[in-house]
């Protein structure tokens, strides 16, 4: 199912955010900087803040755009591991926040890993949807093949 304007700015717009806090994250603590500042704060804060936006965001795909995709069997490999990767991502997320330290160090790398994987397979899959509606389409005005258009007279 097609997404309409809003909703495909919403989920472009929220994971824009989220992968680019978590990345700046990421690269700022863990490999320049391992002490705690000011911008290390805003950006986890807005990390958190736009990852509970994106789970929004997404679970508004599932009624139609996700249940639409499945039935109609178009894009299931990238759409099932997109939707695979959003809900690791969002378990680790709620172990990095809440769970033991003894989880800690897994569930850090787990969810970067993850993260890391999304800047590559949300555009895949935008752009397997793109190109299979362009095929669609294609087809569909395509003139009909010269054996029936001969028997059609």
């Amino acid at each position: 199912m097609r997404l309409g304007f809003r909703q495909k700015t919403a989920v472009f717009t929220t994971t824009a955010i989220v992968g680019l806090t978590g990345l700046l994250w990421f690269v700022l603590h863990d490999m320049i900087d391992d002490e705690p500042g000011e911008v290390l704060r805003l950006l986890l804060m807005m990390h958190g803040v736009s990852s509970y936006a994106l789970l929004v965001v997404i679970g508004s795909l599932l009624p139609h755009h996700v249940w639409s995709g499945w039935a109609h069997r178009r894009n299931l490999v990238t759409g099932l591991a997109v939707t695979v990767m959003m809900a690791t991502l969002a378990l680790t997320g709620l172990v990095l926040y809440y769970g033991g330290e003894d989880l800690h160090h897994a569930a850090k790398w787990l969810h970067v890993i993850f993260g890391l994987g999304c800047f590559a397979l949300f555009p895949a899959h935008a752009f397997l949807t793109a190109r299979s509606r362009l095929s669609a389409i294609a087809s569909r005005d395509a003139p009909p093949p010269p054996e029936l258009a001969a028997g059609s007279g």
